[in-house]
């Protein structure tokens, strides 16, 4: 009769087995993290081209904006029908408010985070 062999996991072999998972998913996060935040910055800038371009259409429509945009900017938003969501639009990635300024007959539309994203990313 042959006798049949059983062999048994260690406890050893489960950890070390679990500490490589952890290593494997802590590269891959680390790698993510820098996807997301090119992502965020992706939607900064297309959202400061497009918040740009509505405010000069609405300015077109109301002149009177111009002299008070950075305090009517989000209304001026808000009344435009080219945006289904105006809330998204008011907001750069990383949920922050832009700042909107008139400066030399040009509408500047500019986001603190990105900014130090390019700071960043620059270094």
């Amino acid at each position: 009769m042959k006798k049949c062999l059983r062999r048994n996991i260690t406890l050893i072999e489960v950890m070390i087995v679990m500490f490589l998972i952890a290593l494997i998913i802590g590269a891959v996060a680390y790698n993510l993290q820098g996807a997301f935040e090119k992502g965020k910055a992706f939607k900064t800038e297309t959202g400061m081209k497009r918040l740009e371009e509505i405010l000069y259409i609405q300015m077109s429509e109301d002149p009177a904006l111009e002299d008070n945009i950075e305090t009517r900017w989000k209304e001026a938003v808000r009344q435009s029908p080219l945006i289904p969501n105006p809330e998204t639009l008011m907001k750069d990635g990383w949920g922050q408010d832009y700042n909107v300024k008139f400066e030399d007959g040009q509408i500047k539309v500019t986001s603190e985070r990105y900014n130090e994203y390019k700071r960043r990313s620059s270094s």
